[in-house]
């Protein structure tokens, strides 16, 4: 069944409510000061099958001036619009400044009642129709339907339905493929159930037993019940009006403007890029840097305007903007917003497109700007996918905060993330995604600093892995092992346990296997008594640290041993000492180092750091002061 949400919009008494009871059966003034004042303070809901495979659901707005705010809120989540206008005023303030907001937040469909018509002659009757129509032309709603109506008597109520009809089949159903959205509109307890939220369902869907986060409060609940027009439901999503019974969170911690959503999918933010555009009205230019009042969704802030590529911005201007808030908000790019005078009384002064949710703070008036914002105002799904990909560098991102800070619907994005992939220009290694010209530029600086580290260090075995990668552009571990394997794969590096090196990397000047062939044979001829290294390089025409870098390549390669102490030790001699402890321990069952030195006849200097690496390779375990096999050990 298609599901669509129509929103009331019209000036206070013209009989937006009225209409709504003539239509649906259901009186949406529900509070006590709304019966008693006769007026409209919050907004009210309601529902009607148009047809066997048509669910409209209506979002009855505030008329007055003070609760424009409401409407606002109402307005966000709808498809078409009833305009209202009453037969005995004709077009009002709040008229204008209703449909101002209708065409800011992009709405095209709308179908128009002139309401109170038991009440005027048929001359005032036309004269008002001709009003609206002069009103509406040009503007989004011209080509609406008009339809003279009685809510009191019913007159024409029958054609007002087919109307609504006919334009509700034209609109587009809000989608349920993607991330589930529901920004809160009313908050309250239900004694036997506890805490509700109510609001439009904008994108996605929900089932009982899903958990949600409470965005932007970080808080976490589970879905114990849904409601949607009245009845229980299993699931319910976008396009509908959906009421959820909240486990694991007091009514007291929520508050219209919050925003539930599926755990992890959302990312609040305090700076947004946007298309802004200020409506044609007779006020003056807007300043950079002026603080005004931010509608979203159902979230009103505070915001500063950051005018980027000039210094103000004029009346029926649209611009590449910023807004920055004190606190967070909760929005995708594709949403949305109106913005108020921060003054009082306050106005609708414009509004717009948000662009990206993850912005850097851009510098003003550089030429780059305006490139950003054509990307991102008029870009294809792969120019903006690839800009966002592109703005996290070396880093990359994961697949589901692209999805995210993209604001398309999945199917959309999955289709350009794989095209993306296949063209080569963009690099997935997981969920991970970096953009290919970054892990070009790393592939380069890998080389460049392996080759780097050889000049300095010709007898090192090659960098570590750790080292290298920190001395790298912030990268993640998928990138960095992705890279390595591409490299090694190759041809152009070799890795070894920890290390890595070119491998074309050589030693300069240097006969390393002369070298090899020398401390072999010296450590030979000391035998068990293992030589420190300031004993081992005596003879050797060769500066500390490039000898040091030469052992250490020779202890990595195991061709020799190197002890606690900076000593070294042939690993045949080694093997000697080993086999001899092994046979004499199998002898005696235990024995001190004093009874193990008479088998060697060696020195406690060469003796304890031999004992100590038979214990560290798991030969031997040490009890008291003796030595035991670690096999016979009970």
């Amino acid at each position: 069944m298609k599901r669509i949400v129509i929103g009331t919009a019209g000036h206070i008494d013209h009989g937006k409510t009225a209409l709504i009871k003539a239509l649906t059966g259901i009186d949406c003034d529900r509070l006590k000061v709304e019966k008693e004042r006769g007026i409209t303070t919050e907004l009210g809901f309601a529902y009607y099958k148009g047809s066997d495979d048509i669910l409209l659901g209506i979002v009855d707005v505030p008329g007055h001036e003070k609760f424009v705010r409401h409407m606002v809120s109402g307005a966000w989540g709808i498809d078409m619009v009833l305009l209202v206008v009453a037969a005995d005023e004709g077009v009002m303030p709040q008229t204008r400044e209703h449909v101002d907001i209708c065409e800011l937040l992009g709405l095209k469909k709308a179908v128009v009642a002139i309401t109170k018509i038991d009440i005027v002659d048929r001359d005032m009757l036309e004269l008002v129709i001709e009003d609206v129509k002069e009103f509406l032309k040009g503007r989004a709603f011209e080509e609406a339907p008009i339809v003279p109506v009685s809510s009191l008597t019913g007159e024409n109520l029958g054609l007002l339905k087919e109307k609504i009809m006919t334009v509700a089949k034209s609109a587009r159903e809000r989608s349920r493929d993607g991330i589930f959205r529901l920004p809160v509109d009313r908050v309250f307890s239900v004694k036997g159930y506890g805490t509700v939220v109510t609001g439009t369902c904008i994108s996605g869907k929900i089932k009982i037993g899903e958990q949600v986060e409470i965005y932007p409060l970080q808080k976490y609940a589970k879905v114990r019940s849904i409601q949607a027009y009245y009845e229980e439901r299993e699931e319910a999503g976008a396009g509908e009006r959906i009421a959820l019974n909240l486990q694991g969170i007091d009514r007291e911690n929520l508050e219209r403007g919050i925003t539930i959503g599926n755990p992890g999918r959302l990312l609040p933010t305090q700076r947004i890029d946007v298309a802004f555009k200020l409506i044609d009205l007779p006020i003056k230019p807007i300043k950079n840097d002026t603080v005004l009042r931010f509608h979203i969704a159902t979230t009103q802030r505070e915001a500063r305007l950051i005018v980027l590529e000039k210094d103000e911005i004029n009346p029926g201007e649209e611009l590449f903007c910023q807004f920055v808030f004190s606190e967070p908000v909760v929005a995708m790019p594709g949403d949305s917003f109106i913005v108020r005078g921060s003054y009082l009384p306050s106005q609708t002064i414009g509004g717009g497109v948000v662009l990206n949710i993850t912005p850097k703070k851009h510098k003003r008036k550089q030429p780059e700007l305006r490139k950003i914002y054509e990307n991102l105002r008029n870009g294809s799904y792969d120019e903006k996918i690839e800009f966002f990909i592109k703005e996290r560098g070396y880093e990359g991102i994961s697949v589901g905060e692209l999805e995210t800070i993209s604001g398309i619907k999945t199917g959309e994005f999955n289709e350009s993330v794989s095209r993306l992939v296949g063209e080569n220009r963009v690099i997935k290694v997981s969920n991970q995604l970096m953009h290919s010209e970054y892990l070009l530029n790393t592939r380069a600086m890998v080389v460049s600093l392996l080759k780097e580290f050889h000049e300095r260090n010709p007898l090192k075995i090659g960098m570590p892995k750790e080292e290298l990668r920190q001395r790298l552009p912030r990268i993640k571990e998928q990138f960095f092992s992705f890279i390595l394997d591409s490299l090694t794969s190759e041809g152009l590096v070799e890795t070894e346990k920890d290390r890595v090196r070119l491998a074309s990397a050589k030693p300069k000047d240097l006969d390393v296997e002369s070298l090899e062939e020398r401390i072999m044979r010296k450590l030979f001829e000391f035998d068990l008594n293992a030589p420190s290294f300031a004993e081992l390089r005596e003879g050797f025409d060769y500066p500390d640290n490039m000898l040091k870098d030469f052992m250490e390549k020779l202890s990595y390669e195991g061709k020799v041993v190197k002890l606690k102490g900076d000593m070294y030790v042939h690993p045949s001699s080694l093997r000697k000492f080993k086999e001899g402890v092994v046979s004499f321990l199998k002898q005696k069952g235990e024995a001190s180092p004093s009874e193990i030195k008479s088998v060697f006849n060696i020195s406690r200097k060469y003796l304890i750091p031999l004992l100590e690496y038979l214990d560290e390779i798991k030969v031997t375990i040490r009890k008291g002061d003796k030595r035991v096999l670690r096999d016979i050990n009970p």
